[in-house]
């Protein structure tokens, strides 16, 4: 029995979906990384020097989007920290963190969206600012959200000893 085989756009937004949201192989998507992380552990810096879980959240909310602007033509020249890192709010709240969690998970579904739309022979183009193409654009967004997903369980561990609590 034959089987078709799915279009390439299609299989790069299951791998984008399962990097976010669950089923990657590495490990835990990154969204699962910081379900159930309150707003007070997530703004915490529990490793010296380390970026919070808020801020990496709010990185990768930044890249995502970054990555759909570039997917869809856009030029970006050199990112400006503020938007690269964008900052946490002085007085985190659980309202706040919400909302850095939902501009992720909004940021996620725009781009694999936009994905899902686009017209395979596109992942060819080339893209300005980033990796040569679109492919390698959503490549390397695939390898980022591995990274900081990462990142975060270590936080997560490193945020549960510093209170004696088991991660």
């Amino acid at each position: 029995m034959a089987t078709i085989a799915a279009p390439e756009t299609a299989r790069l937004a299951d791998l984008l979906e399962r990097a976010f949201h669950g089923g990657a192989w590495h490990g835990p998507a990154l969204a699962e990384t910081f379900a159930g992380v309150d707003a007070a552990t997530a703004a915490a810096h529990p490793v010296p020097g380390a970026h919070s879980i808020w801020e990496i959240v709010n990185h990768a909310a930044a890249w995502t989007e970054i990555a759909r602007r570039r997917m869809a033509g856009e030029t970006l020249g050199q990112v400006p920290v503020e938007e690269d890192w964008p900052p946490v709010p002085d007085a985190p709240s659980p309202a706040a963190w919400k909302a850095a969690q939902d501009a992720l998970e909004q940021a996620h579904r725009r781009l694999h969206a936009a994905l899902l739309e686009l017209p395979e022979h596109c992942l060819e183009d080339c893209v300005a600012g980033s990796d040569p193409t679109i492919r390698g654009l959503l490549l390397g967004l695939l390898q980022h959200q591995a990274y900081h997903a990462a990142q975060i369980v270590i936080l997560r561990k490193a945020a549960a000893a510093a209170d004696g609590a088991t991660p």
